[in-house]
């Protein structure tokens, strides 16, 4: 009996491996995965000294793993085991109560980014200021999380020439100014980081009540994207419609777009990128009814940030340093700015490899 229990278990098991072998040849490929945003792996090329060094073999283990059959089921099985059996409190993505936040922020960066940007304000004998936004994961009291305690001793190391704009205890104990289901600041999270900027250098600032707010339903980000756990509900987007007269340009295009808001982009998986149309390595931000140019060194939180700032300011000149690769000294002393403020995440400024580049 035993035997034939044994020759069953292995015919089956078999007959898997026989048929996911052939759903990997006759299921059509997909280049993007909706539900984790992000582009699969491309079948590698056969080419000699990559198979000899390994590189080949790993590109194609990246491929296999990328497009194996029912791949969104078995991930998402694994992610509710790993839930279920206690474990997910390991990963990368956590769950807190209906929240879904980042790991507490790690990396060995900031101190040479501080003293990057020390650097900058150095080159350019003039003041930069920064601002450092929490995590999420801290804003709802994720264990482990020591972001203010980071972000004081990173303020103390500011240069003369530095000024930080501590925004850290208006999101402590306040989860509510981050999204559920991705790692960046609400629209109102993000309004009163521009409200502390602006009352920190004694800006007239936008009141709350002259926004008009839009909610958009079914909103699921990147931490969504990235835990797997694909049961989470979507949750509101907001937008808040400001001026009306208000146009983005880009990098990528000298065409201006008339308002913030990118709305073909809510259409698409990661609608996030209705803010701006997502990163780009130089966004302008300009207000025909403002006077005043503010340079801001940022990631992907200013996309929502840039047009409240806008609110206050003829022009809003927006660098990310992942794409844009010239002397940013260079852009400094080219137009006449105002104001210049670098303002990241925690995150990304713990671990950012591109500030160096700041010159």
């Amino acid at each position: 009996m035993k035997k034939k229990t044994d020759l069953v278990t292995a015919a089956a098991f078999c007959g898997f491996l026989f048929v996911m072998a052939a759903l990997y040849f006759f299921l059509p490929q997909r280049d993007y995965s909706v539900q984790e945003k992000r582009y699969l792996a491309q079948a590698p090329e056969f080419d000699r000294e990559a198979v000899l060094s390994g590189q080949w073999g790993d590109e194609a283990e990246t491929y296999l793993a990328d497009h194996m059959p029912g791949r969104d089921f078995f991930v998402g099985l694994n992610a509710y085991f790993d839930l279920l059996t206690g474990r997910q409190p390991t990963k990368e993505i956590r769950v807190l109560g209906d929240r879904l936040v980042e790991a507490p922020a790690a990396g060995d960066r900031g101190e040479a980014n501080m003293a990057a940007v020390n650097g900058f304000a150095e080159t350019l004998q003039r003041n930069v200021d920064i601002m450092l936004i929490p995590s999420a994961g801290w804003a709802a009291g994720l264990e482990g999380c020591r972001d203010d305690g980071i972000l004081r001793r990173l303020y103390d190391l500011s240069g003369e020439g530095v000024t930080p704009v501590d925004v850290t205890a208006n999101y402590s104990g306040r989860p509510e100014l981050y999204y559920r289901t991705d790692h960046h600041w609400t629209s109102q999270g993000a309004y009163l980081g521009y409200q502390a900027y602006a009352s920190a250098k004694g800006i007239d600032f936008r009141p709350e009540e002259d926004f008009e707010k839009e909610t958009v339903e079914g909103f699921q980000g990147s931490t969504y994207s990235r835990s797997a756990l694909w049961l989470t509900p979507g949750e509101p987007l907001e937008l808040w419609h400001g001026s009306d007269n208000l146009t983005v340009t880009n990098g990528e295009t000298e065409e201006p777009h008339q308002g913030v808001f990118y709305r073909e982009r809510l259409k698409e998986a990661d609608k996030y990128t209705v803010f701006l149309d997502g990163n780009h390595s130089v966004v302008r931000i300009r207000n025909p009814e403002k006077t005043g140019k503010l340079l801001v060194i940022r990631d992907s939180f200013s996309n929502c940030l840039g047009a409240f700032l806008a609110e206050s300011f003829g022009e809003v000149v927006l660098v990310d340093l992942r794409y844009y690769r010239q002397p940013v000294s260079q852009l400094v002393g080219e137009e006449v700015f105002d104001g210049i403020l670098v303002c990241y995440s925690i995150g990304n400024f713990l671990t950012d490899t591109n500030l160096p580049m700041l010159r």
